[in-house]
């Protein structure tokens, strides 16, 4: 079962915080140092101090990002900037954003989750963890005590019984509505409710324990507080299973919401040697149907053309290659099982027929020869497409990969048999907002 329950949110002060948008950070952890500055000056209070604060050479053992987090912590609480709600609730969160004249929904239910060993219960991973930063993950943990950001689940349903559920809520007037910018030019108007009617949160408890859920980001976070819940575990002798630390905040996401989106996350390479195209596409021809496309349009449209000229209806996997210019690569894979019989024997054929596995053993292992080992070097994953074609003009890529997202069909089929997916494979959007509820693991 996936054993959800209401908890007293901590949030920012309405009376003390005059706009929230000035407060809430995006949700990336480790965020350039321009974009801290950017949120550091926006406003003293700004969750990013919590999340993901700055670093200094002079950092100790005693005096760092993470002990200067617990710090902020306690202080706005103490002096009232966050206030923790009364009685125990489930929040209904959306965010809308128009990208393009596109817009993008997410409805989902936040509340304590029940921590359970990956892959044993109701709770299933969907991409392999980052463990570059699982170390930084738990020292916040540790430090501050708190799920100060909310990792995002996806859920299935048949009947849509929370999804008419959330249809109903929305029509009451929303606790806290405001606009926030996740970066420039993306607004995200933001909608909280609060559930306390208890007959409400029991059906959702209920619904909620024959339902899995598919992480789809905080994978890293997750495993962090199983982490430092059995660590909690093995220092308390009277250990019930019921203390706070077993659970962890979590945004549920219906796959059905309309807007709902489970966006590609593409690739930008930087070549540890000198890029030569001719010979690119020359040995890319082993797997691949290379077909070159000249695009007479400017730079919105040229990537707007390049992603119609992926998309597909078919089970076949399209990749597009761009290296600057005024055309681009379509790529279409002329074997679909090559990769199950060639390369990844043991897995299975769902796993083996994503995009981004052709594109990392076919492309950029074998033809680019970048291995696992370089990877992360060379190698830039981004939902952006427009920041990559940017990077390739720019001369910070040579050359620059676009994807067709994933199917929450392909997340369900693969999880369910015990494999996750690459690292940085999906990315599901808008993602929640870090500061908007914070969860202190406390009674």
């Amino acid at each position: 079962m996936a054993n959800i329950k209401p908890f007293c949110g901590y949030r920012y002060n309405s009376e003390k915080i005059e706009s929230l948008s000035s407060v809430v950070s995006p949700t990336y952890f480790n965020q350039p140092d321009s974009d801290k500055d950017a949120l550091y000056e926006k406003n003293d209070y700004n969750a990013v101090r919590l999340f993901s604060g700055k670093r200094f050479e002079t950092d100790t053992p005693d005096d760092n990002a993470f002990t200067r987090a617990k710090r902020y912590l306690d202080k706005w609480i103490e002096d009232g900037i966050l206030v923790r709600d009364e009685e125990p609730v489930i929040y209904m969160y959306e965010q809308t954003i128009d990208v393009g004249g596109t817009l993008y929904s997410n409805t989902s239910f936040v509340a304590l989750v029940e921590l359970e060993e990956i892959g044993n219960g109701m709770i299933m991973p969907c991409e392999k963890p980052h463990e570059t930063s699982m170390n930084d993950h738990y020292e916040l943990l540790a430090s501050t005590n708190a799920d100060i950001s909310m990792i995002n689940c996806l859920y299935m349903e048949e009947e849509k019984e929370l999804f008419n559920l959330m249809n109903e809520l929305q029509e009451e007037k929303p606790d806290v509505e405001f606009s926030s910018e996740e970066k420039a030019g993306e607004n995200v108007q933001q909608r909280l409710w609060k559930i306390s009617y208890k007959p409400t949160i029991d059906f959702i408890v209920e619904k909620f324990k024959d339902i899995t859920l598919y992480i789809t980001d905080g994978q890293t976070r997750y495993e962090t507080c199983m982490k430092y819940r059995n660590f909690m575990k093995a220092n308390n002798p009277n250990h019930t299973g019921k203390e706070p630390y077993n659970y962890m905040m979590m945004s549920l996401s219906n796959s059905k919401s309309d807007g709902l989106v489970v966006l590609p996350m593409h690739r930008g390479v930087r070549m540890p040697k000198s890029f030569n195209e001719a010979m690119f596409v020359a040995n890319a021809q082993d797997h691949f149907k290379v077909e070159k496309i000249i695009v007479d349009s400017g730079d919105e449209e040229f990537v707007k053309t390049m992603v119609k000229q992926i998309a597909t209806v078919k089970n076949e996997t399209r990749i597009a290659a761009y290296c600057g210019g005024d055309y681009f690569y379509r790529m279409v894979l002329q074997d679909n099982d090559y990769i199950k019989k060639e390369v990844h024997a043991e897995m299975s054929k769902e796993y083996c027929r994503l995009d981004i596995v052709a594109l990392n053993e076919l492309i950029i292992d074998d033809v680019l020869r970048i291995g696992e080992d370089k990877y992360g070097e060379y190698v830039t994953p981004s939902r952006s497409y427009n920041a990559l074609y940017r990077g390739v003009n720019a001369g910070d890529y040579d050359i620059m990969f676009l994807l067709n997202p994933v199917r929450v069909e392909q997340i369900k089929n693969i999880t369910a048999v015990g494999e996750r997916l690459p690292e940085m494979t999906v990315s599901v959007y808008p993602k929640p907002s870090v500061g908007l509820i914070i969860n202190i693991k406390e009674d």
